[in-house]
Order: structure tokens, then C-alpha cells, then sequence
């Protein structure tokens, strides 16, 4: 290779500039969904897996709509104005679980994001609603919610704040009640460490952000999403998706006068061969 070849390479490469940015490779919401919450709707999640114990009252999951239930508010999808419902109530302990695995796409480097909208009624004492980033993606029977929990995030009836499960124990987050609903994003800082974004699903206004320590060890691999005997209340749930980074090579604005010399150099070396 010639000192014309040698420079027209080494130009084109101080052309681009490697960034990394974040690429959705798997998402989904309730518009997804005809007439009930089941299959697999959306991308690059595995199926959904229910399970129910409704002990000596009731329990279960429903594909939910404005129209027909005026207790969801804001975290509808539009333009279906649908939502992932669920209810437990009535005598006993009544629980409902809803799992799902992350197919290839687990969480397992810095900058990996999962997202999640919830909202809740009340909620009796002693219940709870929420949702769990899990190791694998055990769903074997009831309370299998939280196996391999490596994080957690709820409400728990008796309560006034939102909770965190993580490497730390149980945080109270000072985050009050709301029915208005919440959008999370939460993203991995290394194997170990997160970073935790909440903001009001009303207006997505920001209220929080900390960051925190994983509990347990190993890639996130799915979520849980649960509601253990919330009581009359419905609980919803909606917009799953997982990003990650990416490095792309963009040009930058200046970069265009070093590919158009180094473009020049090599038609010059194409011509004094041709001589």
C-alpha cells in the first residue's frame, strides 16, 4: 500500500465518529391484543404465562379499556385505549401472576434498559401490586413471582410509599400513592448496579431517580407482573420494552471535507497508476 492509500485511510477513519446509542429489540402494549391478554403479542418477548390462585374469592387477568373500566387512567395505549388488567379479591388471599421472558434479549450490560407502565386503586391491607425483574423465568406455581428476584418495585396495602426490593433489603422510595399511574425505566449500570427513572404517567412529569445495588447474581432474563389480593381495586399494567447499546460509526459535520480529501487522494493515486 502506497502513502496515498495509507493517508486516504487514515482520513476516512478520523471521518466517522463511534457512538453508541440505544436500539429497541423488544417491545409491546396492549394495542397489540384483540379481545383478552394472552399469546405473544409485540417483538422479541417470549409467550405470556399466567397463574391464578383465587383461594375463596376471585382472580385474574383481562385485556382492560377505557370504556369499559373508568378506574384506568393514563397508561392506556392509544389509540385503542386498551390496557393489561388484573384483579384479586374476595375472601382469602387472592393472587394473579403474569411472566414473561426476555427471549434473547436478557439484560446483561451497562446501558441495557427495560420499561413498564403500572397504575393502581387502592389497595387493602397487606396486598400488594407490582412487578419483578427476575433471573430466568421460573412460573411454577403461585408466588414463584419473586424467585431469582434481582429487582422489585410495588405498592403494599397499609403503606404510604412506592417500595424497592434490591441488594440493599426493602427502600422506601418517599414516593406517595397515586392512581395516576407510573412509567419506569430501569437500566443497568453494570452486572450489579442499576439506575432506577420514574415519572408520572399523567403527564410523564419526572419524580425520582436513585440508584441502587441488585440483589441475587446473573442476567435479567424476565419480569413478573403481580397483584396479591389488591382487593376491589383493578391493577393495570402496559408498554414492556427493552433497549441496548449499540456503537454505530456517524460522519460529523466536519467530517464530510476529510472524506472528500481522502476520496481526492485516492483518485489520485488511481490516476498516477493509469500514467
Amino acid at each position: 500500500m502506497n502513502i496515498k492509500h495509507i493517508l486516504a485511510a487514515s482520513i476516512l477513519a478520523l471521518a466517522f465518529n463511534s457512538q453508541a446509542s440505544l436500539i429497541t429489540v423488544a417491545e409491546d402494549n396492549a394495542n397489540n391484543y384483540g379481545n383478552q391478554w394472552s399469546g405473544n403479542g409485540g417483538k422479541g418477548f417470549d409467550e405470556w404465562n399466567f397463574i391464578t390462585d383465587s383461594a375463596s374469592g376471585s382472580a385474574g387477568g383481562f385485556l382492560a379499556n377505557k370504556s369499559t373500566h373508568s378506574d384506568l387512567n393514563h397508561i392506556a395505549s392509544n389509540p385503542s385505549d386498551n390496557a393489561w388488567g388484573s384483579y384479586a379479591n374476595g375472601d382469602g388471599f387472592n393472587q394473579f401472576e403474569a411472566y414473561r421472558g426476555f427471549a434473547g434479549n436478557s439484560l446483561t450490560q451497562s446501558g441495557d434498559t427495560f420499561n413498564v407502565s403500572f397504575e393502581h386503586g387502592g389497595i387493602t391491607q397487606g396486598g400488594s401490586v407490582g412487578f419483578v425483574l427476575r433471573n430466568q423465568n421460573i412460573h411454577n406455581t403461585i408466588g414463584d413471582y419473586n424467585q431469582q428476584s434481582r429487582f422489585e418495585f410495588g405498592f403494599i396495602g397499609g403503606g404510604q410509599h412506592y417500595s424497592i426490593f434490591d441488594g440493599q433489603g426493602v427502600i422506601d422510595t418517599g414516593i406517595d400513592y397515586t392512581d395516576a399511574g407510573l412509567n419506569i425505566t430501569f437500566s443497568l449500570l453494570s452486572a450489579d448496579l442499576y439506575q432506577l427513572d420514574i415519572f408520572n404517567a399523567f403527564d410523564n412529569s419526572f419524580v425520582q431517580s436513585r440508584n441502587g445495588s441488585l440483589m441475587g447474581s446473573g442476567n435479567i432474563d424476565s419480569v413478573s407482573l403481580y397483584n396479591r389480593d389488591a382487593g376491589n381495586d383493578n391493577a393495570y399494567f402496559n408498554s414492556l420494552s427493552i433497549q441496548t447499546k449499540q456503537s454505530v460509526s456517524v460522519p460529523e459535520p466536519s467530517s464530510y471535507l476529510l472524506m472528500i480529501i481522502a476520496f481526492g487522494l485516492l483518485s489520485l493515486s488511481k490516476r498516477s497508476k493509469h500514467n
